[in-house]
């Protein structure tokens, strides 16, 4: 019965999760066009280059997945740490050219994290937390290299705020696996993977 109740609990945290994200990126795609490069624009960008390009979305997901198989004590330092990693590497990457190695970084990192929700034996929290780190890092960059004109720090907080969201999502996703299956995570550590893939080479 309390399994039940808990399960309900997670699936409507992550619905509404989703559903904020989603309507949050919806209303600010609405307003862009009217307020140029205005603070709300700005924000509304970056929450919506997260959301609407499918790799750095499931990389964040990915993330909250990721850290449920660890105590929670310790689970949260990950997306946290990744999505401060991506808003200092949006800084890094300000004004610099896109090229086909960042797109190859940024999809390989899908396949990794993937692979780390599939496995079963846990890192250390300290080499966990390395990896969200150089992963934010690369997302970042690429976010950072692709921001436009536009008002450069509200973009930046509307990336990083659209990524904990995510990963705050992946989070329940992940509580749900565990309590619903034990296979649950591996299962969606695979589809990941070969999301992953797909970024790489299918949808080309």
């Amino acid at each position: 019965m309390k399994s039940a109740m808990a399960n309900q609990a997670i699936r409507r945290l992550a619905a509404a999760s989703c559903s904020a994200l989603a309507a949050s990126a919806h209303a600010a795609h609405g307003e862009l066009a009217g307020l140029g490069d205005s603070r709300f624009a700005a924000f509304g960008d970056g929450i919506i280059h997260v959301t609407a390009w499918s790799a750095p979305l499931v990389a964040a997901l990915a993330v909250g997945l990721w850290c449920m198989a660890y105590p929670w004590r310790r689970a949260w330092l990950l997306p946290v740490a990744y999505a401060i990693a991506v808003a200092a590497g949006a800084y890094q990457g300000a004004g610099a050219p896109l090229t086909p190695a960042l797109g190859t970084l940024v999809v390989a990192t899908v396949v990794l994290l993937g692979l780390l929700v599939y496995g079963t034996r846990l890192l250390p929290i300290i080499v966990a937390l390395a990896i969200v780190v150089a992963f934010g890092a690369v997302h970042g960059y690429s976010h950072g290299a692709q921001a436009g004109a536009v008002t450069f720090r509200d973009y930046v907080i509307g990336a990083a705020v659209a990524t904990l969201g995510l990963s705050i999502a992946g989070m329940a996703l992940g509580l749900m696996l565990r309590i619903g299956s034990r296979f649950g995570m591996r299962v969606a550590g695979a589809a990941i993977a070969a999301a992953g893939l797909w970024f790489a080479f299918g949808s080309r």
